[in-house]
């Protein structure tokens, strides 16, 4: 028996040509489409960089004004007033910790963005809210704070000093931006395998349309009585909040601002 002859459908060999012409054309295309995405990709970065520094430049720039113009206040002879230069040096010390803590901020901000490791040890979130509990009552005694610590174990793996900043810059905002009197809950529990700590405050609350822009870089908020949601301890330069987000993310967690009357923020870290 001669061999069985093997059945072809009409014109597959051509399509099968026609099927290996296109693959380097179909592959062109995708590398072309996939080059333009990172071209774009690589434009937005760099127009976020470019904002992000022109708008630090503008924040640095207002504390060195005012330092300037105290400096030539001084050279005027205009601070032979013993009474006045104390306060002149005063207020030169407070711009002086605001550029550093500004500069502080930034730096961190830097390193987590180039994704620089943070440090890995345990830590004790329960002493970690009980410190900056009392830390923040020592810096405002006019804004109360109720510490609530469910039962159960409160460990997580992380950067406890980067811990401490995250809850402290949300109880900073507290003090910087609600009237005296204003009364704040921190909370630490456990809920479905992550650690939760809330900080709710009874004050005006965050505005609506800053909302979804609460944890970008450099928001700021309205003029009193309309809160602002700076949160940092150096009086407000847009960072606090974004510093909160960058810290809490690097730990693998999420931090969100709730709905409700006043401001209710959230942070979830691992177990």
């Amino acid at each position: 028996m001669g061999p069985i002859p093997t059945l072809r459908a009409p014109g597959s060999r051509a399509l099968l040509k026609l099927a290996l012409l296109f693959l380097p054309l179909l592959a062109a295309v995708g590398l072309g489409a996939q080059l333009r995405r990172e071209r774009d990709n690589r434009r937005k970065s760099e127009q976020r960089l470019m904002a992000f520094l022109a708008t630090a430049c503008h924040e640095l720039r207002t504390p060195l004004t005012a330092i300037s113009g105290y400096v030539q206040l001084a050279r005027l002879g205009g601070l032979a007033d013993l009474e006045k230069f104390d306060l002149v040096m005063a207020r030169m010390a407070d711009e002086n910790r605001r550029m550093s803590g500004l500069l502080d901020e930034l730096m961190l901000l830097a390193r987590l963005d180039l994704g620089q490791p943070l440090r890995r040890e345990p830590v004790n979130l329960a002493q970690l809210c009980r410190d900056a509990v009392a830390d923040a009552q020592a810096c405002s005694p006019h804004h109360p704070i109720r510490l609530t610590i469910l039962p159960g174990t409160h460990a997580v793996n992380g950067d406890r000093d980067r811990l401490y900043q995250a809850v402290a810059n949300l109880l900073a905002n507290v003090r910087h931006h609600t009237p005296d009197g204003t009364r704040t809950a921190l909370g630490l529990g456990t809920e479905d395998g992550f650690r939760v700590i809330e900080v709710i405050d009874d004050g005006p609350g965050i505005p609506v349309e800053l909302r979804h822009s609460s944890f970008e870089r450099f928001v700021h908020g309205g003029q009193t009585p309309t809160r602002a949601v700076v949160a940092d301890t150096g009086g407000g330069n847009g960072l606090g909040l974004s510093v909160v987000a960058a810290i809490v993310t690097a730990h693998g967690g999420t931090v969100s601002l709730e709905p409700g009357r006043g401001a209710w923020f959230r942070i979830r870290l691992p177990a």
